[in-house]
């Protein structure tokens, strides 16, 4: 084996261990930096990537939670909602449940979306799902220990921050607004609110003039006066408090006021239908007409060469031509639109002009809903509905809804003498008297004795005296044998030595007849019709001894087709072989000076001018001379004249419809072909037409339709003291 031997001499040098260790730690420092560096800014992108997923959450929740309270709310008030599992689901807690689960707010993705990916055997990361309970989410205003309540805005006055609150003194409502979603008519204003509202609280404590919410939905306008009832309830939501200790998100819980804004219809044009606006049937024009402040309709389409200050829906609204809406055209990329809601024409209006865009719909409000409370033909009619009872809210929704049940007086066709005969043989009237209601029976076939005349009523037995404050008509004796006389006032002593004796030997009895503002009569000598006379009401009450008009102040005319086997329920639209109802000597209603209002089934017809007496404006009202007290009349159709149609037509005040939902333009409404007595439609050139809102609580009328505006609005830091963070 050969072997070779290397020899060389190389430089010297050392290692040092000191340097080397140094540099190692700062290396190894660098990297720890690094690496925390990069875990905080994983950190922040979980804290961010969650922060923005429970937002979403939030308003998906938030969302929700406006058309389910109102839902709730319309259940509490209706048929045995306060029995078992009703009351049970209609609850707060409920309330928020259901919205959580609508807004899917316990998972970031639901398994549908996964599948549909081919992702369903996939592992989500995020620790904030997991199932989300109401009680560890919602807990009422000022109190953590009420979980899933909410605070009413009733009886206190919550301070900077807060709506003027509400007043109560029902119980059911005290006790239990907390636990549900009350409305009632026995909530109203009272003196926590007299500085807050626009009108005096004694004199208007249903409705009050208060600010339009903030919203983009213009049925009004944001931050300006107009006429509601605010209900509201305050809670705090914080949807990541059930998953803080694994998630370690530190996020403030918020604070919300939800909503509940009672709105009579006071638009110039409030109409639950697909309307038409400036244009008849025909195709033609509008003539003579203006409309002053906001329109209304579910579904509009606004005819070329209209002009509108404001415009509000609930489906669609369509421009043609060169409709416009507000004191400007709309305009998108320097074109007229006849689609308000194409991509870009919302922003670019509220960036040209700094306010909302005058014409809306209830889908671009955000949390907000506008719900109009349309019962149909059901509006016009007594007999249609069951009694309401258990309900949670004291005030049922038949009460609430139905123009009809709300009415203080009522008079119904009652019989008929026989199945081939349609001419009445009896009404019933039905009144106030001292709060209470009294009932009149009238039998148009004969007194309420033999051979009394129709109309007279039992007063007095013999040697009886009354006191009649109107002229009347009075009757004493009996079985067939009569003596009268006509137009007596005073105290009238019902005995022989005034009258004489008509049947010797029989204890005999007083009868009167009052000056009955209603008869039944045959128009055109064919359709029977009961016939009203408004004008006549105030001497009639005082007759009965009735509450005044103040109080009895609206009536609902309808048939009793329930209580007679031969009576039938009216059709809707109207036929021949119904009755009608005209409405006559109703030119001054100054007597009814909260306003006066008719509900009924059946074809109306005008006879008459129709309230054009002015009276003084309520004291404070700020209303303008003359004023034309209140007045409503409400009738599946109308028709101007009676015996003789009307050369020209002028209408003032507000119109509406509630024909529904229609969807084509073959079932559209044309609020401006108006018929006459003989069934023909009105010359358009004879008709002029002058509408506007109403703009104070002394211009409701007694009975109205009713609209609903949910708004859920979040309490800002701004409303907060910076220091002990309350209100």
């Amino acid at each position: 084996m050969n072997t070779a031997t290397i020899k060389g001499r190389g430089r010297s040098g050392y290692v040092s261990y000191v340097m080397v260790l140094s540099l190692g730690i700062t290396m190894l420092v660098m990297l720890i930096n690094s690496y925390r560096t990069s875990i905080r800014s994983h950190d922040t992108q979980r804290d961010v990537s969650l922060r923005v997923d429970y937002e979403m959450k939030e308003d998906a929740v938030l969302r929700a939670i406006v058309p389910i309270t109102a839902n709730r709310a319309m259940m509490c008030m209706k048929d045995q909602s306060n029995s078992g599992n009703n009351s049970y689901e209609l609850r707060w807690q409920r309330i928020f449940r259901a919205a959580i689960d609508q807004a899917m707010g316990s998972e970031s993705i639901e398994n549908k979306t996964l599948k549909q990916f081919g992702l369903e055997d996939s592992i989500v990361g995020n620790p904030g799902d997991a199932t989300i309970y109401s009680s560890n989410t919602f807990w009422a205003y000022h109190t953590y220990n009420r979980p899933s309540y909410a605070t009413p805005g009733i009886n206190q006055d919550f301070g900077a921050g807060f709506p003027p609150p509400l007043e109560s003194v029902t119980s059911q409502v005290n006790d239990n607004d907390d636990v549900w979603p009350i409305i009632s008519t026995k909530k109203y204003y009272g003196s926590l609110a007299s500085e807050r509202v626009g009108a005096p609280v004694a004199e208007y404590p249903q409705f009050n003039l208060i600010p339009y919410p903030q919203i983009r939905f213009g049925y009004a306008n944001p931050g300006q006066p107009f006429v509601a009832k605010r209900n509201w309830w305050a809670f705090k939501m914080d949807l990541a408090a059930h998953q803080r200790n694994r998630t370690e998100l530190a996020k403030r819980e918020r604070d919300f006021v939800i909503s509940i804004y009672e709105v009579p219809s006071q638009l110039a044009i409030s109409a639950e239908a697909f309307t038409v606006l400036g244009q008849h049937a025909d195709g033609s024009q509008w003539q003579d007409f203006t409309i002053q402040g906001g329109v209304y309709s579910s579904r509009a389409k606004i005819a070329p060469g209209m002009a509108l200050e404001r415009l509000s829906g609930r489906h669609a609204v369509e421009l043609q031509g060169d409709a416009t809406v507000g004191d400007n055209p709309l305009f998108a990329a320097g074109e007229a639109v006849t689609n308000p809601f194409t991509p870009g024409v919302r922003e670019r209006y509220e960036l040209d002009h700094g306010s909302f865009m005058p014409v809306s719909l209830a889908s671009e409000s955000g949390r907000a809903a506008f719900v109009p409370i349309n019962r149909g033909v059901e509006f016009f009619d007594r007999y249609a509905h069951d009694p309401e009872t258990n309900t949670v809210s004291p005030t049922t929704w038949n009460e609430y809804s139905v123009g009809a049940l709300q009415c203080a007086m009522n008079l119904d066709i009652t019989d008929v003498p026989d199945a081939d005969t349609a001419f009445p043989s009896e009404l019933t009237f039905r009144y106030f008297k001292n709060g209470l209601r009294e009932e009149l029976v009238i039998d148009l076939g004969e007194g309420p004795d033999a051979g009394l005349p129709p109309g007279y009523i039992y007063c007095a037995d013999e040697h009886d005296t009354v006191f009649f404050e109107y002229p009347v008509d009075v009757a004493y004796g009996k079985n067939g044998s009569y003596y009268y006389e006509e137009g007596v006032t005073g105290n009238v002593s019902f005995n022989n030595a005034r009258f004489g004796d008509p049947l010797v030997g029989t204890f005999k009895a007083g009868y009167y007849r009052p000056s009955y503002p209603f008869e039944v009569v045959l128009l055109h000598e064919t359709r029977p019709c009961v016939k009203v006379y408004p004008e006549r009401f105030a001497n009639f009450l005082g007759q009965l001894g009735a509450d005044g008009p103040e109080v009895n102040h609206s009536i609902s005319i309808n048939v009793d087709y329930q209580g007679s086997a031969y009576l039938q329920k009216p059709s809707i639209p109207c036929t021949d072989l119904d009755y009608g109802v005209i409405l006559d000597e109703c030119a001054d209603l100054t007597t009814f000076t909260r306003g006066f209002s008719m509900v009924t089934n059946l074809r109306l017809y005008l006879a008459d001018d129709f309230n054009t007496v002015g009276t003084t404006p309520p004291a404070g009202s700020g209303l303008a001379s003359p004023f034309y007290p209140p007045a409503s009349l409400f009738a599946p159709e109308k028709r101007y004249g009676a015996e003789y149609n009307p050369f020209r037509l002028k209408i003032t005040g507000q119109m509406g419809s509630l024909a529904g939902g229609r969807e084509d333009s073959s079932q559209s409404v044309h609020l401006l072909d108006l018929k006459n007595a003989a069934e023909l439609e009105m010359d358009h050139d004879k008709i002029e037409v002058n509408l506007s809102p109403i703009e104070h609580p002394a211009a409701l009328p007694p009975v109205m339709m009713m609209n609903w505006l949910v708004v859920l609005e979040e309490r800002r830091s701004d409303h907060y003291d910076s220091a002990s963070g309350t209100p």
